[in-house]
């Protein structure tokens, strides 16, 4: 079926957030939030994703926790996708079942033109969204690589309460489901915690990966705990149930890998770094010192006239400058400048 582009927004440098609705089946739509690569996210260019089922009770698709959702999943660098399943009163839970499946098997056809790797997505889903992806998870032949879940109903008791017969998907979890992030709240009177702990269980007897938080206080439905999901209502925010976005995003890149960076992480030690002479030190500061900027003739005779030339590079560091520029100097004379250069401190 053909896609129907809603939108873009672009950045000064033209990377663009692709914005589709995409009809999967006769009776769901699946609208992708797709961040396309660019020059400064080179190492970017794979994503992986996370399909968003939002829960309602099989009778809607709650938008709280639709697009809010995906947004804050698309800024931590994944490829987003929210799946409006079918839903209500007339419709049996194999038809929403199915949509479920279409929705993720689109996502992963589509990966290649899309930057998607097919091998990292993860379902997302809340409520009765929560139980539509443990059945995905459990029941279905294409299962997500990776399962994380709001206070989800997983029981088949809680089918009657939604007008309902539904699958009790924590007897259907084996050893192929999926690695889980679940969070729910001690709280929530709408569905007991009770259905949280029988998946739990049954994840840690079939030696399932997962992880698991428990809030002692928070309502149900709370999508990201905070004021711009909360509809107006206090209580449906919790500073301390909101970290469970950060944390399931952690938690997916103990899963998946996170995206590639070359050498360490910034440190203190780097910071007092940049105050001694050497390939860290702030341009600005060290060609003030004249005996920097003998060291740095000698090995690159009319480097230093250059670089006072530019503003811009005088906020950097050599090593800066190199990494940036890669003709400005080879690794055995940055070496060796390095060498030199400690050695006025001394």
């Amino acid at each position: 079926m053909r896609s129907r582009t809603l939108g873009a927004t672009l950045s000064r440098k033209g990377i663009a957030v692709k914005v589709f609705t995409e009809a999967v089946t006769s009776s769901a739509t699946l609208t992708g939030y797709v961040l396309d690569s660019g020059e400064e996210l080179s190492n970017t260019t794979v994503r992986p994703a996370v399909l968003v089922l939002p829960g309602g009770g099989y009778s809607f698709c709650s938008d709280r926790e639709a697009e809010p959702i995906a947004l804050a999943y698309l800024a931590e660098g994944f490829n987003a996708f929210v799946l409006r399943y079918a839903v209500g009163p007339d419709v049996p839970w194999e038809e929403s079942f199915a949509d479920g499946r279409a929705g993720l098997a689109w996502v992963r056809e589509h990966a290649p033109e899309l930057g998607i790797d097919p091998t990292k997505v993860a379902v997302v889903g809340f409520s009765a969204g929560g139980h539509l992806a443990t059945s995905l998870g459990t029941a279905s032949d294409d299962r997500p690589d990776a399962l994380v879940l709001g206070y989800p109903v997983t029981l088949e008791e809680f089918g009657a309460v939604m007008g309902k017969t539904i699958p009790e998907t924590p007897a259907a979890v084996t050893k192929d489901t999926p690695p889980t992030f679940l969070f729910s709240t001690f709280a929530d009177a709408l569905v007991p915690i009770r259905n949280s702990l029988a998946f739990l269980t049954a994840l840690a007897a079939h030696e399932v990966p997962f992880e698991s938080h428990i809030y002692v206080l928070g309502a149900h439905g709370l999508s990201l705990a905070k004021p711009l999901t909360a509809n107006s209502q206090g209580s449906m925010t919790d500073e301390v149930v909101a970290q469970w976005l950060p944390d399931s995003v952690r938690f997916l890149h103990r899963v998946f890998g996170d995206f590639a960076v070359d050498g360490p992480e910034a440190t203190f030690k780097d910071l007092t770094s940049r105050r001694l002479p050497g390939l860290d030190m702030p341009l600005r500061t060290l060609l003030a010192n004249e005996r920097a900027v003998a060291v740095i003739e000698a090995r690159m005779p009319g480097a230093t006239s250059g670089l006072r030339q530019n503003p811009v590079a005088l906020g950097f560091s050599l090593r800066e400058v190199a990494r940036h520029a890669p003709d400005f100097a080879d690794a055995k004379t940055l070496a060796a400048l390095e060498t030199d250069l400690v050695a006025l401190k001394a």
